[in-house]
């Protein structure tokens, strides 16, 4: 009968280590970071776009500013992955394409939608994009 509460205790461990790690990591490839900081655009959760960004330019840019300004700004409805390229270990390109809401700031009464390059650096071990 012992055997069992010490079963389930150690089970229950188990699946908080292996929940740690599995969420330690959210942008250990080009794709899982892309995917992070385009969805949270659409979800409009600025403070996980903004995370996504490398050092130097969350060293130029306020957090709360980034957040501001992005709540002014158009929109973003959807984005597709267009291409993806790791040149090495710790640089990646990504073209992406984005579609954008109207935007009654700029007058646009219709979406619009463009295609961006995003450059990608490796940085304490994670993907982040890089920005300049």
């Amino acid at each position: 009968m012992r055997k069992g509460p010490a079963y389930l205790i150690v089970a229950i461990l188990s699946s908080v280590i292996l929940a740690g790690f599995g969420c330690s990591s959210e942008s250990a490839t080009p794709r899982a970071l892309l995917e992070k900081y385009f969805s949270s655009a659409v979800n409009q959760d600025y403070a996980t776009t903004y995370s996504c960004y490398y050092g130097a330019y969350k060293a130029k840019v306020d957090k709360d500013e980034y957040i501001k300004h992005r709540k002014e700004a158009s929109v973003l409805q959807s984005y597709q992955i267009v291409s993806l390229n790791q040149e090495n270990a710790d640089n990646a390109q990504a073209e992406v394409r984005l579609t954008f809401a109207p935007f009654a700031k700029l007058k646009r009464t219709e979406p619009v939608t463009t295609t961006v390059k995003e450059d990608l650096v490796r940085e304490d071990g994670d993907w982040k994009i890089k920005v300049w």
